[in-house]
């Protein structure tokens, strides 16, 4: 019962934070899917960041790992709202960006990984 309170908690907290730059880039209002883009690779990257601080350095136990990697992370990125957006983009003939999102989503999420994951290597 308490994985299951830790992991609540955390993706409320992510969907949350996912819901405010939402609402940042809703003033903006870009034609490219950017929050989403955002929230996925700030996502990555703080998972890399957990990741390699809990191989590495503090030892993380699950119980923080569920709350952040599987609660805030899970919460906070979003491959639906990826998938559904690039549909749309597809669907109003905006074939470029819409094959851009995709290349960008894929790409940044990984750097963002490997970004988080090499800051703890080069700060420790």
């Amino acid at each position: 019962m308490r994985e299951l309170c830790l992991v609540f908690v955390g993706g409320g907290l992510g969907s949350v934070a996912r819901l405010l730059i939402a609402k940042l880039y809703k003033i903006w209002q870009p034609d490219f899917p950017l929050a989403t883009l955002t929230v996925n690779v700030l996502s990555c990257f703080i998972f890399g960041l957990v990741l390699m601080l809990g191989v590495q350095k503090l030892n993380v136990n699950y119980t923080l790992k569920l709350l952040i990697i599987t609660g805030f992370c899970g919460g906070f990125s979003t491959y639906s709202a990826f998938t559904f957006e690039t549909v749309e983009l597809f669907k109003s003939g905006q074939n470029g960006m819409a094959i851009g999102n995709i290349i960008l989503n894929f790409t940044l999420s990984i750097s963002g990984l490997y970004l988080g994951m090499a800051l703890v290597k080069v700060l420790g």
